[in-house]
């Protein structure tokens, strides 16, 4: 829909209905990424501000263990209820959106990386954003044994983030050990060193910062220890981000932690059965879509948190899944 029509149907109040059509209909909104100012991929404060200001007055801000509970009891759930999520646990979910989180009041989850909370790891497709951007070379060359070869060429910052995604969006497809060695091939051929620790605007919080979050409001809970694929790596190793991540947070937190976020949003049966087994409560996927009453607890659907107001109000409305509907 086009931005002038979709700006004027917000004006007028227009997508009140749809959230009437939807009352029944859980939502999970994600969230990645935040920046103080306006930027092409983070929401901005502002931003953020509106989208709060939206839910309060069209949703009802629940946590996320109260609408997994309620998927459990039967137990029905105010009209129109809304979970925040946030992936990653990156530093500006705690500079940015934990503070305007605080003033509003409502609960919200954050899915944290445990081995990127202690600044062990960079989260892997950052690292090509990393790339992209520090690189002088003006063209990217990249072959894949399996899929069509990428050649581009690098011109201002937008394209090349959005290369760095396209780039990403093969890489995620290969074996753990072969991406990675992709990714350190690809800085090799661009003359590009990868830190050691990632720099501020790719770090993570702290476990201070964790702590604080979690003890007002904002769950701090699984993501994995290392933000694999889960459907690229074995048995154990899948045993290990399922366990030890699960044990880190508990640890560090003191409390319990029943909630898990796949990696990308990737699963298969074996991996969310392995979830359910490992004593997680519930699970969310990168799935598009409400929850629906019957929905697979470990297999919750979200959807992204989109910036402008106007967007953000058609997806939480429930506008944007009945033009989904039609469509298919």
């Amino acid at each position: 829909m086009k931005k002038k029509i979709l700006k004027t149907i917000y004006k007028l109040g227009g997508f009140a209905p749809f959230h009437r059509m939807s009352r029944d209909k859980v939502l999970i909104l994600t969230y990645h990424r935040f920046s103080s100012e306006k930027h092409p991929f983070k929401i901005s404060t502002e931003e953020f501000a509106a989208h709060l200001e939206y839910l309060k007055k069209y949703n009802r801000v629940l946590s996320l263990n109260e609408i997994a509970e309620s998927l459990e009891t039967g137990e029905k759930l105010p009209p129109n209820s809304v979970a925040i999520t946030i992936d990653d646990g990156y530093a500006d979910a705690c500079e940015i959106a934990f503070p305007l989180l605080k003033k509003s009041g409502f609960p919200a989850t954050l899915f944290a990386i445990t081995d990127f909370l202690e600044g062990k790891i960079w989260l892997w497709t950052d690292k090509m954003r990393f790339i992209l951007l520090r690189t002088k070379s003006e063209k990217l060359r990249v072959r894949f044994e399996n899929y069509d070869p990428i050649e581009k060429n690098l011109t201002n910052e937008i394209e090349r983030l959005k290369l760095a995604d396209r780039v990403n969006s093969v890489l995620k497809k290969l074996p753990n050990a072969e991406k990675e060695a992709k990714i350190l091939e690809i800085a090799g051929s661009l003359d590009v060193a990868i830190p050691e620790i990632p720099p501020a605007d790719y770090a993570a919080l702290s476990w201070d910062a964790a702590r604080e979050m979690n003890a007002n409001n904002l769950s701090i809970e699984s993501h994995t220890v290392t933000h694999p694929i889960l459907t690229n790596i074995d048995e154990k190793q899948l045993d290990f981000e399922l366990r030890v991540s699960r044990e880190r947070l508990e640890n560090n937190l003191s409390k319990k932690v029943e909630t898990f976020c796949y990696p990308n949003g990737a699963f298969n049966e074996n991996v969310r059965q392995a979830v359910e087994n490992s004593g997680y409560k519930c699970a969310v996927t990168t799935r598009y879509g409400f929850v629906e009453k019957a929905e697979n607890k470990f297999l919750l659907s979200r959807i992204d948190a989109l910036y402008d107001i106007e967007n953000f109000a058609q997806s939480v409305s429930g506008f944007e899944a009945l033009k989904q509907r039609i469509r298919n």
